[in-house]
């Protein structure tokens, strides 16, 4: 369904709405040198939108104008799946993957891409693990003028070619990310790679690192998606209130999606879903952290399982990260959000289903908020009520994760305790 609704004009800003300040970050270098929070490189109005200041802040023309080349997206009742599932609750996917990016993410990275263009910057520099992230800034740098390059999680580059071949023809350069990790441990997850990304932006005159796949600002420009969602419910008669379900990677489709219900004092219960190999939310402590492997960027408070945590290598390289975001974190902590973590087996099953009942086939990453809400409308309280997940991106590069999992390869398991800093 998306007649009669119309693409948001502003984003929410649930910080403002609802008083919340973020605990402030800590430089890395404790030097006078070091510098301490956002770098003073981010543009103004980005380092705006992580503050308690307007709970509606307008998207610039620009930005609108390649919104409405998509949107607004679909909210589709899934009534095979429930069927498959023998629930009464009712199941709704709100899909995102119908851009040039093929995610979510495309909704931030051209806000953040028209940010740093307006701020004279000529390079955007990121890091990216499982490819949708480095497609959705390469196409928006190539929206706005800029050139673009991409660090790449090793195990993404060998295995996701389609999505190099994506990153390249929209104008980008692709590197194969970190070879190895400070102390001489294999370099596989995107903390690696981040400390790479950050060091190459440093060294690109007129280059910036993007920073904001979880920032505040980030998961703020995605909640188009829950305005246009909540409007699309209301359309549809569902007056309940609804659970609203998403992976947790950097936030901003569970934020997105699950944010704007809280606006006007809204109620709704917003489920972050993660890996049991990486269980931030679920088993991590509420500490100051780096972000990266190396110390390269400021410390957060952020719920995290250690900077030095290497976990199983699952197949949802998106979600292959220590900590969570800071805003969810922070959420979390208020108990404004219920955290739900699965293993990797039971995940692929229901995605497998979907792509059975329903002809969609999710992102390894997008599998997770699939199970979620299958395993949900099992539980007698969630009986007639509304569910919806975010289906935030597709699956048709991951077919090394299908792979694995229809071979019987997939390497998920929970960490020890004595393995969590």
């Amino acid at each position: 369904m998306t007649g009669g609704v119309e693409v948001p004009t502003h984003w929410y800003n649930v910080l403002a709405e609802r008083g919340i300040e973020l605990p402030p970050e800590r430089a890395a270098d404790p030097s006078p040198a070091g510098g301490g929070g956002l770098s003073a490189a981010v543009p103004k109005a980005l380092v705006r939108q992580n503050m308690p200041l307007r709970p509606w802040v307008e998207i610039p023309g620009p930005v609108l104008e390649a919104y409405r080349e998509w949107r607004p997206t679909p909210l589709v009742r899934l009534r095979r799946l429930e069927a498959a599932l023998g629930t009464e609750a009712r199941l709704y996917m709100k899909y995102e993957a119908g851009n040039v990016a093929g995610s979510h993410k495309y909704l931030t990275a051209l806000a953040q891409a028209y940010y740093y263009a307006e701020a004279g910057v000529r390079t955007l520099v990121t890091s990216s693990a499982a490819g949708q992230w480095g497609t959705a800034v390469a196409a928006a740098a190539a929206r706005f003028g800029l050139r673009c390059v991409v660090h790449m999680v090793p195990g993404s580059f060998d295995r996701k070619p389609g999505r190099r071949a994506v990153m390249e023809l929209l104008g980008a350069e692709v590197l194969r990310g970190a070879e190895s990790a400070p102390g001489g441990g294999r370099g596989t997850a995107l903390s690696d790679v981040m400390s790479e990304a950050m060091k190459r932006a440093g060294e690109t005159e007129g280059g910036r690192w993007i920073l904001g796949g979880s920032e505040p600002f980030a998961i703020l420009h995605s909640t188009v998606i829950g305005a246009e969602a909540r409007e699309q419910l209301t359309g549809l008669g569902e007056d309940g209130d609804p659970v609203l379900i998403g992976y947790l990677g950097g936030g901003k489709n569970v934020g997105g999606l699950g944010l704007p219900f809280l606006a006007g004092g809204g109620e709704a219960a917003i489920v972050p879903v993660e890996s049991s190999s990486y269980p931030v939310l679920t088993r991590g402590a509420y500490r100051y952290d780096a972000r990266d492997r190396a110390g390269h960027g400021s410390q957060a408070k952020m719920y995290t399982l250690g900077s030095g945590y290497a976990g199983a290598p699952i197949q949802a390289e998106g979600m292959r990260y220590h900590a969570a975001p800071k805003l969810f974190s922070e959420l979390r902590a208020r108990e404004m959000v219920r955290p739900e973590a699965y293993d990797e087996k039971p995940v692929f099953d229901s995605a497998r289903l979907l792509l059975r009942t329903e002809g969609h086939l999710p992102s390894a990453e997008a599998a997770y908020a699939v199970h979620a809400a299958c395993e949900m409308a099992g539980r007698p309280e969630n009986a007639g009520r509304p569910l919806v997940f975010c289906l935030s991106d597709h699956g048709h590069y991951d077919g090394d994760a299908y792979r694995a999992y229809l071979d019987a390869r997939l390497a998920g398991r929970p960490p020890e305790d004595s393995e969590i800093a």
